[in-house]
């Protein structure tokens, strides 16, 4: 009934094509604050701006869900030392923000044991290589 022409014709044929297919989705991508580097949203951790009595603070977002203006980061050490020694935080949330917060959950990472952390030797043992 209808013409090949159509403009009906080529949206049955355009939805046909695509059920047919596997259409991918989009991921979304952030950038690090420390490296600089693009990633997937998913694996960067978001830090959010909030209003403190003396100023801006960082807040580590773990559910992703508070508002206010955003960052992202590395959930890496290293990323962070970056984004501190290239004033990555100031950037972001344009102005100066403390980042006690982002320390103190870096820090409480570290502390959980993960059960494969290589093993050190004292340097008083006498062993050391």
């Amino acid at each position: 009934m209808y013409k090949a022409g159509s403009p009906s014709a080529s949206r049955s044929a355009a939805s046909g094509a695509a059920s047919g297919n596997r259409v991918s989705r989009h991921v979304p991508q952030r950038t690090c604050v420390g490296c600089r580097k693009r990633d997937d949203q998913a694996v960067l951790l978001r830090l959010v701006r909030v209003s403190m009595e003396g100023g801006n603070a960082v807040r580590v977002d773990e559910d992703r869900r508070m508002p206010g203006r955003g960052a992202w980061l590395h959930p890496d050490t290293a990323c962070l030392r970056l984004a501190v020694k290239r004033s990555g935080f100031p950037r972001a949330f344009r102005g100066s923000v403390g980042i006690i917060d982002v320390e103190r959950w870096f820090k409480a990472l570290g502390d959980v044991p993960t059960g494969n952390e290589p093993k050190t030797v004292q340097p008083e043992s006498g062993s050391e290589i």
